[in-house]
């Protein structure tokens, strides 16, 4: 089986390569999305355009940056800020020309299921939003993503050496802000 490392110079010319890579890297790019943009139709549209950045810039590639995976969630954090400027100018407009909406039932509904799941899992999030955003962020790619710390130093920007001290302080911090019945529910941190 080819290495990620092997598959992305082969994109331009094999489409198998760019199929083998997004089955690797779909599902954790999805999670990625999801987190961040809150609404699985737009972390799907969010994976579609990576993998067309992927397909653009494929031949740019420079294993010397990082790995195959931490490139694409440097695409993929790209493309994130970028979807969010863009829907803060539309919600921006839209408020200025409809005003405020009133909710509807399914509106209800969905703000009553986000409530339940806030609360239930209210002392982990109140632990990871203590972590500074650094440790925040870094913490979530190894720990949601499933990146390596190397990888996801490559996504931030970083030193590897930086980001393993960075995320042993997080995983410090959350270890003693939680008491020991959600540290056995959360595993080892």
């Amino acid at each position: 089986m080819a290495e990620d490392e092997d598959l992305v110079p082969r994109i331009g010319h094999d489409r198998e390569a760019l199929a083998e890579l997004y089955r690797r890297h779909v599902r954790a790019l999805l999670g990625y999305a999801g987190r961040r943009l809150g609404n699985p139709t737009d972390a799907a549209d969010l994976v579609a355009a990576v993998f067309l950045e992927v397909i653009r810039t494929a031949g740019r590639y420079d294993p010397a940056r990082g790995t195959p995976r931490a490139w694409l969630f440097g695409i993929a954090a790209t493309l994130i800020a970028a979807h969010g400027r863009s829907r803060g100018r539309e919600a921006r407009a839209l408020q200025r020309v409809y005003g405020r909406r009133e909710l509807s039932p399914e509106d209800h509904g969905e703000l009553a299921g986000r409530i339940d799941a806030a609360r239930s899992a209210e002392l982990l999030q109140h632990a990871v939003d203590a972590l500074s955003p650094a440790e925040r962020e870094l913490f979530l790619l190894v720990a949601m993503d499933g990146l390596t710390s190397a990888e996801a130093a490559s996504v931030l920007g970083i030193a590897p050496a930086a980001a393993r001290m960075r995320l042993a302080r997080a995983r410090r911090k959350l270890r003693a802000a939680l008491p020991a019945p959600v540290l056995a529910l959360v595993g080892s941190l």
